[in-house]
């Protein structure tokens, strides 16, 4: 079925449209953006993309970097991204903000998209998730990676906070509140260091709106925690992901309980050494860029950070 695009509220060149209601509920909103000569980006002419990016966002966020599109655009790429269901442009009123039940629902969410892209492009994407949708990239590569023809890990949420353990032992405990009350707050503290290091009104550099990515995120739901604790649980078991893949991080996190300044150069909401170690057992084929003065995600760091990101980010997509 055919995508009903319509202007974005991005601006010039990009689109966006729903993708529908599957298995477990609504399937997100698709974005694509489209170069304007004045944008920087290459137009095509005649022939289709030489490649196609898929962008997917972490966990109480939406798709708002531009500049993410225009540098796939530069590079030949026709630029995708994924609102995911209940976040951004996918919320629904009288709904739960933030709120996707189970891994299946992250993986039949990015299915709808990658087959979406590769109708609308003709080619299969490279798929790029970060911290949650990062988790949701990788699964999604680990059962279908046929679909791909890559996939960046963009400080992906791999492994529960305290390792593999403590995930199962959480998961456990959370499996009959999830499933009785899955909607049920959980009390759990709540941060806004990443927005306080990238909004423009913070002393970052990025307009956000508040109405789409709240300061200090969506409430914690057990159904949610524990589908993501699933996910974690389901990529451990294999296979292994047997295609290239590029792990996009910062060099150092800090993750304590009080802010300091020093957390607008580095990641402040996973801890990177987990990370890695998680990446390089599910991944076969694996290449690291760590960047340092990183944010959580790197790509909204100060300028002379992201700079080195997209060069290293550029030369791992000229060599797939």
């Amino acid at each position: 079925m055919a995508l009903a695009w319509t202007p974005d509220f991005l601006g010039r060149g990009v689109e966006s449209a729903p993708l529908g209601r599957g298995r477990h509920g609504e399937l997100g909103t698709l974005i694509r953006y489209r170069a304007h000569p004045d944008d920087g980006g290459v137009v095509a002419a005649g022939a289709g993309p030489a490649g196609a990016l898929l962008y997917v966002h972490g966990w109480s966020d939406y798709f708002f970097n531009l500049e993410l599109g225009h540098f796939a655009a530069g590079r030949g790429y026709g630029f995708y991204a994924l609102d995911l269901p209940e976040h951004g442009r996918s919320m629904e009123a009288g709904e739960m903000p933030g709120f996707v039940g189970s891994a299946e629902h992250y993986l039949e969410s990015v299915g709808a998209a990658v087959a979406a892209v590769k109708a609308d492009a003709g080619v299969p994407p490279v798929l790029m998730g970060h911290s949650t949708g990062g988790l949701a990239a990788a699964l999604y590569a680990q059962r279908f990676p046929a679909d791909l023809a890559g996939v960046i890990l963009s400080s992906p949420w791999l492994v529960a906070h305290g390792g593999a353990v403590a995930g199962r032992v959480l998961e456990a405990a959370l499996r009959p509140v999830s499933v009785r009350w899955p909607r049920q707050r959980l009390p759990l503290p709540s941060r806004g260091y990443f927005w306080r290091a990238v909004a423009k009104e913070a002393g970052g550099e990025w307009e956000l709106r508040e109405d789409l990515r709240p300061r200090n995120a969506f409430p914690v739901r057990a159904g949610w925690l524990h589908g993501v604790l699933e996910g974690q649980r389901m990529l451990r078991a294999g296979p292994r992901l047997d295609l290239p893949v590029l792990l996009l991080a910062s060099t150092t996190s800090d993750i304590g309980p009080v802010w300091r300044e020093s957390m607008r150069a580095t990641d402040a909401v996973l801890s990177i050494g987990p990370m890695r170690r998680a990446a390089s057992r599910v991944c076969v084929h694996l290449e690291e860029a760590l960047v340092e003065g990183g944010l959580h995600d790197v790509l909204l760091s100060p300028a002379p950070v992201r700079n080195e990101a997209y060069g290293r980010l550029g030369r791992w997509l000229d060599a797939l």
